[in-house]
């Protein structure tokens, strides 16, 4: 990797040299085609989207808000970007401040151009920023980290070091991705916690799973609620699973039922001596030859 791999993890403030005002002001003037990392004024139509943009949800309110602050008092905040063929930059950060200024109808934009190569460092880069902005709703931060770690290779120990974040918190963002996609909606709408969502994570099936959610919109059910509801659900498919054994002399008898009567039979038996035999049949004709059998005096199951 590249000397500035080294900064990664830091933010964009670590590629970016501090510069007096002179030095900006004596920037912006420069002509955008050289090759050094600076700051200057691009015009938006040489600027391509971000492909590894972190962010796919963009509220509305917020941006009507953005692009009033910008026809008031211009873009203060720049973008950053980066420099590919023919002239043209690649955006890294800050597309809803590009939006916003397109819907304005500003022609230039301030920017930082910086010098990034690998598909690993833009993704970094987005999703560092992204974070350090708190824009990011839980389900982008954790397809973001997803990507670090499909399309990087980066193991959830190097994308905690490089986000300042717990080991364990990249591993819940990660797993908030296993959820219905419904309950995920709900989580990037603020139906619902991300307290709630890791609660519901802890269920394993996912009709449980919607159930239970179903019941958080309704009731307004707190994360603690929720958490001891899950609890009781995992606790009961655990005495479930331990509720019924098989002795080994039953699976003989299992077999015996099966071919006597044609289909698929079982037996459970309780760990308290009783238990239920199951024999199924799909079809009334079925029914009807299975009940001749039980009817047989002359049958004696042996």
């Amino acid at each position: 990797m590249k000397a500035s791999k080294s900064v990664l993890g830091k933010g964009l403030g670590a590629l970016i040299r501090e510069s007096t005002p002179s030095e900006e002001s004596k920037r912006a003037s420069e002509s955008i085609s050289g090759s050094h990392e600076v700051f200057s004024k691009i015009p938006i139509e040489r600027i391509e989207p971000n492909p590894y943009q972190t962010r796919m949800e963009f509220d509305s309110e917020a941006m009507n808000e953005l692009v009033s602050s910008i026809k008031e008092k211009g873009m203060i905040q720049p973008i950053t970007v980066r420099r590919i063929e023919d002239g043209r930059f690649q955006l890294i950060s800050g597309e809803r401040r590009l939006r916003a200024a397109a819907l304005v109808g500003l022609e230039i934009v301030p920017a930082y151009i910086i010098h990034v190569e690998t598909k690993e460092e833009m993704i970094e880069l987005s999703l560092i920023e992204n974070i350090q902005r708190e824009t990011l709703n839980p389900i982008e931060i954790a397809y973001g980290f997803k990507r670090l770690m499909d399309e990087c290779n980066l193991t959830q120990e190097e994308i905690a070091q490089k986000t300042s974040k717990d080991r364990s918190t990249v591993a819940n963002f990660i797993r908030l991705l296993k959820l219905p996609e419904m309950i995920q909606q709900s989580l990037i709408k603020n139906e619902i916690t991300t307290g709630h969502a890791r609660a519901l994570i802890n269920i394993e099936d996912q009709e449980s799973q919607i159930k239970l959610w179903k019941r958080i919109l309704d009731e307004k059910a707190s994360v603690r609620v929720v958490e001891k509801l899950a609890k009781q659900k995992k606790q009961s498919k655990k005495n479930t699973l331990t509720l019924y054994k098989l002795e080994p002399n039953l699976e003989e008898i299992i077999a015996k039922l099966r071919l006597q009567f044609g289909t698929k039979v079982n037996i459970k038996q309780r760990i308290d001596g009783g238990g239920e035999i199951t024999i199924q049949f799909f079809s009334k004709d079925e029914l009807e030859r299975i009940l001749d059998i039980l009817n047989d005096k002359n049958n004696h199951f042996n």
